[in-house]
């Protein structure tokens, strides 16, 4: 680990590439006055501004790792031990071909799928109940992407208001009613921001905050990162030059200074911007795959990782009206995260370095504890417990704990590539593969 308490002054570049001279905060941004593409459909929506999170259940998972994208649950009262076989399984279905993970809301779940051969396949938005895993409806999202190292979708769905928004891994962008599936607008990334798919294809996962939605553009001259209309897929800005094409590093909403922001990592930044596109921050960020999103530790502190030679950095943000600094407090390589993010409590940052189990302290970076054998899992946090998935299906129940690797139960829950995190809402587990979906009760008994 090295610790480097060094300030940095944020001389950065903004969306247009100049070198700013001070650390005020940049708000050159590339704004639009356009109507919507041909391809997309307008539809008036409800006029709630709420935000996906506030909007949502107490126990919903409406959009990719949770209500504040930390990965972290609020639930409680959930099984301390699990028996010996496991916790009780609800459910187990087929589902096609992806890696989307499944977001929840009331009593339906959404996610993403392929299915088909040749010609006729096609990747599908889809909706489930959640009682018996019985499938809703469905709507085609663009042809089916295949790869080496698993076919069809990435990204996952977030439900706002009564609109699920979703992105196949072609880049077509789409606003779903909850009911039935209907395409209320649509889009192509390509089309739209000059981007070019990137090679595992389009992954990131919109984010929706008041009226706007925030997703990945992936295009060059300023159009790295756009804010959208979420009624019509109108844009309203875009921001930053995509260097090298798209990533996969969505969005996350923090609240900082008082003010609603968005940190991502892109183009060799981590970048802070604001809900008009403006730009209130960049800091350098070591080239590699940044495929896991930041977590965001209020009220001032971005932790972020990376894998192939990235490691992981904190960074401390002091805002003082426009002027902005940015500290890095450590930085080290005893964490790199792959393609699935860490998650923060009580004081220690839990993730998988690449394919082993870690916790490290938060106020250091030093390594507290390692637990091999369970591949380049996924995780998240509810009550006081890890819910860890390896990536060949096991499941386990571990104590989030600084002082050791303690295990309190564990499940075969599936097999093969199992890439994708789980989730967690009123207290079941929902998680899938390349094949099947399964979902388990965790809560504890009462009476």
């Amino acid at each position: 680990m090295r610790r480097d308490p060094r300030l940095y002054s944020t001389t950065r570049r903004c969306s247009t590439t100049r070198r700013c001279s001070t650390t005020r905060r940049c708000s050159t941004t590339r704004r639009f006055g356009l109507a919507l593409p041909a391809l997309a459909l307008a539809v008036l929506l409800s006029s709630s501004s709420a935000r996906s999170e506030d909007a949502a259940g107490g126990h919903d998972w409406p959009q990719f790792r949770g209500q504040q994208r930390n990965g972290i649950s609020t639930e409680t009262d959930l099984l301390a031990r699990w028996p010996e076989a496991g916790p009780r399984e609800l459910w187990r279905r087929t589902i096609g071909e992806g890696y989307s993970g499944i977001a929840v809301v009331g009593d339906r779940f959404y996610t993403l799928y392929a299915d088909g051969e040749g010609d006729a396949a096609r990747e599908y938005a889809a909706a489930f109940d959640t009682a018996k895993g019985q499938e809703l409806w469905r709507t085609a999202v663009g042809a089916k992407l295949e790869t080496e190292f698993g076919n069809g979708p990435r990204a996952t769905p977030t439900v706002g208001d009564d609109s699920v928004y979703v992105l196949g891994s072609m880049g077509r962008l789409a606003a779903l009613g909850r009911g039935d599936g209907t395409v209320r607008w649509q889009l192509e990334l390509e089309e739209t921001f000059g981007s070019e798919r990137p090679h595992w294809g389009f992954a990131t996962s919109p984010l929706v905050d008041g009226d706007l939605l925030v997703v990945e553009g992936g295009g060059t001259e300023g159009k790295s990162y756009a804010g959208l209309d979420k009624a019509t897929g109108a844009v309203r800005w875009t921001v930053g030059d995509a260097k090298g094409g798209p990533g996969y590093n969505s969005a996350i909403p923090v609240m900082m200074n008082g003010q609603r922001r968005f940190v991502y990592v892109a183009s060799g930044q981590i970048r802070c911007i604001d809900p008009e596109g403006g730009v209130v921050w960049n800091h350098p960020w070591p080239a590699g795959e940044t495929h896991a999103v930041p977590v965001f530790i209020a009220p001032d502190l971005i932790f972020a990782s990376g894998a192939q030679g990235v490691g992981a950095k904190l960074l401390r943000v002091h805002e003082d009206g426009d002027e902005v600094r940015v500290e890095e407090v450590w930085s080290t390589d005893v964490m790199k995260n792959h393609f699935n993010a860490s998650v923060v409590y009580d004081g220690v940052i839990y993730g998988f370095d690449n394919a082993t189990l870690k916790a490290i302290a938060l106020d250091t970076g030093a390594a507290l504890w390692a637990k091999r054998g369970l591949g380049k899992g996924s995780l998240i946090l509810a009550d006081g417990n890890l819910l860890v998935l390896s990536d060949r299906g096991k499941l386990l129940l571990v104590e989030a704990s600084e002082k050791a690797y303690v295990e309190k139960g564990h499940v075969q829950a599936l097999s093969g590539r199992s890439w994708t995190a789980p989730t967690l809402s009123a207290g079941h587990l929902y998680l899938r593969n390349h094949t099947e979906m399964v979902a388990y009760d965790l809560a504890r008994p009462t009476g």
